[in-house]
């Protein structure tokens, strides 16, 4: 039996999908207030060209709810590629 089989690397992307999301939901639910102004700083210099052109509320409830979605999307892919046959 081969170790890498298409089923087996068709498992290891399921798990990813369903894992990755969820991770990255929980590390931007997470973060400092600091790590959160360094990231909007960032991403406001890459695409405005100053670094406070997104004010600092709102850019931590778009992460917020970037993070919420994130763990939702997790867990329901969770659910529909890898536990639905189980049960």
């Amino acid at each position: 039996m081969e170790l890498l089989s298409p089923g087996f690397i068709i498992l290891i992307i399921k798990i990813t999908i369903c894992v990755f999301p969820g991770i990255v939901g929980i590390y931007l639910l997470a973060i400092s207030e600091e790590r959160k102004r360094e990231f909007r700083n960032a991403l406001c210099n890459r695409l405005f060209g100053v670094s406070n052109a997104i004010p600092l509320a709102s850019f931590e409830r778009f992460l917020l709810v970037l993070g919420i979605v994130g763990i939702i999307f997790s867990a329901t892919a969770s659910w529909f590629l890898l536990l639905a046959r189980m049960f």
